[in-house]
């Protein structure tokens, strides 16, 4: 994971949303995270009430597409065995 230097802090405030409450985050963040709608984001608090925030990494980027094309199809020639298992 990359550190990155801000020189400049950036301020929130805490709004509603909805019955949550939230904060936006700054556009250097997501730059820097390449984050895009519907990632799902892992926030740690450390002793110190210190932030850490993670994209977490997406199935697709953690198995080879190769396999998961193959899991697919085999789901799919199976689709009938599959399906008796699950009802024993």
């Amino acid at each position: 994971m990359s550190v990155i230097n801000m020189k400049n802090k950036e301020v929130r405030k805490v709004s509603r949303m909805g019955n949550s409450l939230g904060v936006g985050i700054p556009k250097s963040i997501i730059d820097a995270l390449k984050l895009e709608k519907g990632d799902d984001l892992q926030f740690t608090v450390d002793s110190n009430n210190r932030i850490m925030l993670e994209k977490k990494k997406k199935l697709e980027d953690r198995v080879d597409p190769e396999l998961l094309e193959m899991l697919a199809e085999t789901f799919e020639e199976h689709d009938e065995v599959f399906r008796n298992l699950k009802d024993r």
